[in-house]
């Protein structure tokens, strides 16, 4: 292109001093048309009007070839970079392609988790509410069991003042017998009663009395023995409630904690998945949004570019 613009302006030139060189005897001639000319003059006249008209040409013509030449130029410019940027967009375009299938991929895996997941949830849900039940029958069965408790602690209690009082019977009597017992403070009673003052010349009345009563009463006594071991029993019945009741509590306690950790457990882990996934659609939705202009990019190229060869 640089050759053919310098033989344009080397024609131009010539041309140029050309018309510079013939223009004087052109204007001589030109001014003497009135007067009389020979044909020889006339001739040269002509000749130079054809040699400027066909310098004028020539020089129109190169200018318009260079013009056409820089036009096509810069129209093979325009299509390489046009060329250029299609090939940079198909690139990006696969590229984000290639992005969003992974992403698509990823969000997937994440849904077959997160369906594990759910299904894991209901599963966990499902046994939280088998304990929760449960629970809730362990605690009417022990409420129940507590009120049969304290009867049987009631009643308890007042078999064991009944058996005291015989205790205390037998023991206020000195002797192996619960009938004894009362008659001595039977005895006592009417004494007390009666204000009856015991002194030393009654002694051997009072000894003869108490071996005639000695003689009355049996040998062998087994009641004081019986009541004994009927509270030892009492005692042992009550302690095995107590324990019971205290280790069904203890349990209770335990299952309600299992329970409330399972609960917060399952929350957490469903508030991440939520936030996970709500993230990677964010993503997701951006990188369609760009593969959505890159396509408009491509199509607009292929538009506007149809005769590009690649």
């Amino acid at each position: 292109m640089q050759v053919a613009q310098s033989r344009v302006l080397c024609s131009a030139a010539r041309t140029r001093s050309q018309c510079q060189r013939h223009r004087l005897p052109i204007q001589e001639s030109l001014n003497w048309r009135g007067t009389s000319m020979t044909i020889a003059q006339r001739n040269a006249l002509e000749v130079m009007r054809f040699r400027v008209r066909a310098a004028r040409g020539l020089m129109m013509q190169s200018f318009g070839r260079s013009r056409d030449e820089r036009d096509a130029e810069l129209a093979r410019n325009e299509q390489t970079a046009k060329g250029h940027e299609y090939l940079t967009l198909k690139a990006d375009c696969r590229q984000l392609r290639e992005v969003l299938d992974k992403k698509e991929k990823e969000i997937m895996r994440l849904r077959a988790e997160t369906d594990e997941k759910e299904k894991s949830i209901n599963r966990l849900q499902s046994e939280v509410d088998r304990l929760t039940n449960d629970l809730m029958e362990s605690v009417s069965d022990l409420t129940k069991t507590k009120e049969s408790s304290k009867n049987e602690i009631e009643r308890l209690k007042t078999e064991l003042k009944e058996l005291r009082q015989e205790l205390s019977d037998i023991s206020l009597s000195g002797y192996e017998g619960i009938e004894c017992g009362r008659t001595m403070r039977g005895i006592y009673d009417v004494c007390k009663n009666n204000e009856y003052h015991w002194n030393s010349s009654d002694s051997a009345l009072e000894d003869a009395e108490v071996q005639r009563l000695n003689g009355e009463l049996p040998d062998s006594c087994s009641e004081p023995c019986a009541a004994t071991a009927i509270v030892d029993r009492l005692k042992c019945e009550l302690e095995a409630k107590e324990t019971q009741f205290n280790n069904e509590r203890r349990k209770w306690s335990e299952e309600k904690d299992k329970v409330l950790r399972y609960q917060k457990q399952l929350q957490l882990n469903y508030v991440q998945m939520f936030k996970r996934s709500r993230t990677l659609e964010a993503e997701v939705d951006g990188l369609r949004l760009e593969l959505e202009l890159c396509n408009k990019n491509m199509k607009n190229l292929n538009k506007h570019g149809k005769t590009i060869e690649l």
